[in-house]
């Protein structure tokens, strides 16, 4: 799964990325900061969504309510998708088909199991400070009258140098592929070829502080490779 990640950037720095691959419109407001060393699902975050044949930045929240859900006053928040199965789910297929974004990253957390408290790891790609998580999204609105939008990150098997630390990763889409897989006339069938388009050995992994454990520590010793500091 992806359960926490990391923009380590200034926000000028983040829509500078962006740019420089998608004509894209800012529309997060002045009240979005960064950097931020420690995202956690149910948190407003910066997603690049399509709509009306536009690109544009929106903050999101992390934890996309299905259909069937939103009649609950505490309905289910799913933070992730698995890519093997996503076209196929109900709470899922829709928005794979016509609401696809990209969640920018500079960085995603795995734990690993060792039998006593699992280990943090920051997992970053090689020689790309930033890259960006497929992603779907959706409008909702819940029993409580609380209503927005929300998403959710895609996963999918880890290759062989993630998976000594976990099982799972979040499907990083390769730079080429943006347009592709932002653009709501794709077909779902040509998407699948782009769930694994960035090499495994491109990435690199770091121990880091368990401080990152706990929500609330948004510092960048989150990030901070526990050998570097030693």
């Amino acid at each position: 799964m992806c359960g926490r990640f990391a923009i380590a950037a200034s926000k000028d720095e983040m829509l500078a990325y962006l740019q420089e691959y998608l004509d894209l419109l800012d529309e997060t407001g002045l009240e979005f900061r960064l950097p931020r060393y420690n995202i956690s699902p149910g948190e407003l975050i910066p997603v690049v969504v399509s709509a009306d044949g536009k690109c544009a930045l929106r903050l999101l929240k992390w934890g996309f309510v299905p259909t069937f859900a939103r009649n609950e006053t505490k309905p289910l928040r799913l933070i992730n998708a698995k890519a093997e199965t996503i076209a196929d789910k109900p709470a899922f297929r829709a928005s794979f088909r016509r609401r696809r974004c990209l969640i920018p990253a500079t960085g995603f957390f795995e734990w690993k199991a060792t039998g006593g408290p699992k280990t943090p790891y920051y997992i970053t790609v090689r020689n790309q400070p930033f890259f960006a998580l497929a992603g779907i999204w959706d409008d909702y609105r819940i029993a409580t009258g609380e209503a927005g939008s929300a998403c959710a990150i895609l996963t999918t098997a880890a290759g062989r140098i993630l998976l000594p630390v976990h099982d799972r990763m979040p499907v990083i889409v390769d730079v080429a592929n943006y347009g592709l897989w932002l653009e709501e006339e794709t077909d779902p069938e040509r998407l699948r070829a782009l769930f694994y388009s960035v090499a495994d050995e491109r990435l690199e992994l770091a121990e880091v502080s368990p401080a990152v454990n706990k929500p609330g520590n948004d510092v960048i010793e989150c990030i901070t490779p526990i050998r570097s500091r030693q």
